[in-house]
């Protein structure tokens, strides 16, 4: 019998048979990261709402509390988050008028600004930080196995979609020129650190991140 009890055409149909399961499977898969992004979406619109806030005001404010001056520019902002420099903007100025950031003209380019956070900002940062706590709580609960396993397909997932131009940052690991993966059973590497890095402790969001596709 062929797949799904199908017995005739011989390879062929077991073949397309096959092609249209790993079909299903990739939908489902896509599916699935749709409702996990619907999670997402509830979670930040909640703090978001309680702040009084937009969502993306709240991912300002977390890039800016992170990273340093160096990514805390609108052009950075708007190549990060994958928006337009004016939507950028906008959402800053109305962060301005709250007193919750401060725009400083950059020393070293004297047409570029670095944003940083207010007094009245790092505590706003701190107080929404933990916003995805209730889905790490649950991302906790699986197998220590099960998260590696899930890390790396995800990372991978991430980096095909960079290397495509989905996306125009992935600041990973495996997407860094500084990255050189391990062989053999060998740990993978951090050329800048210089040091072996495990497979659980590959990181997103790294403040050092240089793009492997263009140098």
């Amino acid at each position: 019998m062929g797949a799904h009890g199908v017995e005739r055409g011989g390879d062929t149909i077991v073949m397309a048979t096959r092609e249209a399961d790993n079909g299903d499977i990739d939908r489902t898969i896509a599916a699935a990261l749709d409702k996990l992004t619907q999670v997402q979406r509830i979670l930040l619109w909640d703090i978001a709402k309680h702040e009084k806030l937009s969502p993306i005001q709240i991912q300002f404010l977390l890039h800016l509390q992170r990273y340093p001056d160096a990514l805390r520019t609108v052009s950075v902002l708007a190549r990060e988050f994958d928006l337009t420099k004016a939507t950028v903007s906008d959402a800053l100025s109305a962060l301005e008028d709250k007193g919750i950031i401060a725009r400083e003209r950059d020393e070293a380019d004297r047409r570029s600004h670095i944003v940083r956070l207010t007094a009245k900002g790092a505590r706003l940062a701190d107080r929404v930080g933990p916003w995805q706590d209730a889905l790490v709580r649950h991302i906790g609960r699986l197998p220590r196995a099960d998260r590696e396993r899930l890390l790396g397909s995800l990372m991978t997932l991430i980096k095909s979609l960079h290397d495509d131009g989905v996306i125009s940052v992935a600041r990973m690991c495996i997407a860094c020129e500084n990255f050189v993966r391990g062989r053999d059973g060998e740990p993978h590497r951090c050329v800048l650190a210089g040091h072996a890095i495990a497979e659980a402790d590959l990181s997103i969001g790294c403040a050092h991140y240089r793009s492997a596709s263009t140098g």
